[in-house]
C-alpha cells in the first residue's frame, strides 16, 4: 500500500474501521461473545449489545485496540510509521499523540510480533548457517565469546530462507545443540565456524562443514556470512534506541527477526500478525 492510498483510508474513521475489519484486526461479531446468542445489534457507533444477556461490548473487543484510546485512523498511521522504523519519540509528534500513547502502540505491536513469530514451528532445512552473537551497550572488557554483562543470542539462517534467533543462557554445546535440534531438520548441511560447541553436530544427524575465520572468511560454499550479515543488520537497527532493557530485549529481537524474514512484504505480513493475536 502506498502513502496516498493510506492517507485516503485514514481520512475518516469509517474508512479506517472498515480497513481494520477487512484485515482481521477488528473482529466481526455474528453472535454475543459472552452467551453466544445471535440476537445482537449495534447500539452506538462503537458498541454492540446482546438482547438476550443485555451485555454491551466495544467494537475493539479482543483486538490490539481494546485498551488503546486512539482513533482508528491514527492507529493505521502509527502502524505505517512503525513499519518505516520511525522511533516513537519522533512519530508521536507526527501523529499528534502523547509519547506514552505512541510508545504503548509500538509496545503492543512488538508483543503481537513476538506471539506471531513464536508460533512458527517449521523446521529450517537444506543449507543452514548457525552462529552466536552478543548484544548489549558499549561496555569495557572483552567482546564476542566470553563477553560479560551482555546477552548471548543464538542464530540459525537457512540460505535463501528464514532466520530464527533465540536468547540463550549460555553458548555451551548442550544449549546450542538443543536449539539446533528444535529448529533444524535432521540431515541438513550446517555451516559453522570452528567453535568447539558445534563439535557434536554430526552425532545428532546433521552434515557439518566448518570455516576457520582466522585463515579466511569463505571457502567456496563454506561460510557463515549470511548469519553474520543478520547480526550486523540487527545491531545497526538497535543502536537507534540508545539502549533496550533486558526485560524488553526479546521483543526487539523478535521484531528484527520478523522484519528480516518478511522484508519483501512487511505491510501485509504485519497486518496478518495483528489479525491473529487471539
Amino acid at each position: 500500500m502506498n502513502l496516498v492510498e493510506l492517507l485516503q483510508i485514514a481520512s475518516s474513521e469509517e474508512k479506517a474501521e472498515g480497513f481494520l475489519r477487512e484485515r482481521g484486526v477488528l473482529k466481526t461479531f455474528d453472535s454475543c461473545p459472552f452467551c453466544h446468542a445471535k440476537n445482537i445489534g449495534k447500539i452506538r457507533r462503537n458498541f454492540y449489545k446482546c438482547y438476550k444477556c443485555k451485555i454491551e461490548w466495544s467494537v475493539r473487543k479482543d483486538s490490539i485496540l481494546e485498551d488503546l484510546k486512539v482513533p482508528f485512523s491514527k492507529f493505521i498511521l502509527a502502524v505505517k510509521l512503525f513499519i518505516l522504523e520511525v522511533p516513537a519519540h519522533k512519530s508521536h509528534k507526527e501523529l499528534d499523540l502523547a509519547y506514552n500513547t505512541t510508545h504503548k502502540i509500538y509496545t503492543k505491536l512488538r508483543q503481537c510480533i513476538y506471539k506471531f513469530v513464536s508460533k512458527d514451528d517449521q523446521l529450517l532445512s537444506g543449507e543452514v548457517e548457525i552462529d552466536e552473537s552478543y548484544f548489549g551497550g558499549k561496555r569495557k572488557g572483552s567482546r564476542g565469546r566470553g563477553a560479560k554483562n551482555k546477552i548471548p543470542v543464538f542464530g540459525i539462517l537457512e540460505r535463501n530462507g528464514k532466520v530464527k534467533v533465540e536468547i540463550v543462557k549460555d553458548v555451551s554445546a548442550e544449549t546450542l545443540l538443543r536449539e539446533t535440534i528444535k529448529k533444524v531438520k535432521r540431515g541438513s548441511l550446517i555451516y559453522t565456524d570452528k567453535f568447539k560447541s558445534y563439535d557434536s553436530l554430526v552425532m545428532y544427524g546433521f552434515k557439518h562443514e566448518r570455516i576457520d575465520k582466522s585463515v579466511k572468511f569463505a571457502n567456496g560454499k563454506v561460510y557463515i556470512n549470511g548469519i553474520e550479515g543478520f547480526w550486523s543488520y540487527a545491531k545497526e537497527r538497535l543502536l537507534k534506541f540508545h539502549g533496550v532493557s533486558k526485560d524488553n530485549f526479546i521483543y526487539y529481537l523478535k521484531e528484527l527477526e520478523f522484519r528480516y524474514n518478511f522484508r519483501d512484504n512487511i505491510d501485509d505480513s504485519l497486518y496478518k500478525c495483528l489479525g491473529g493475536i487471539n
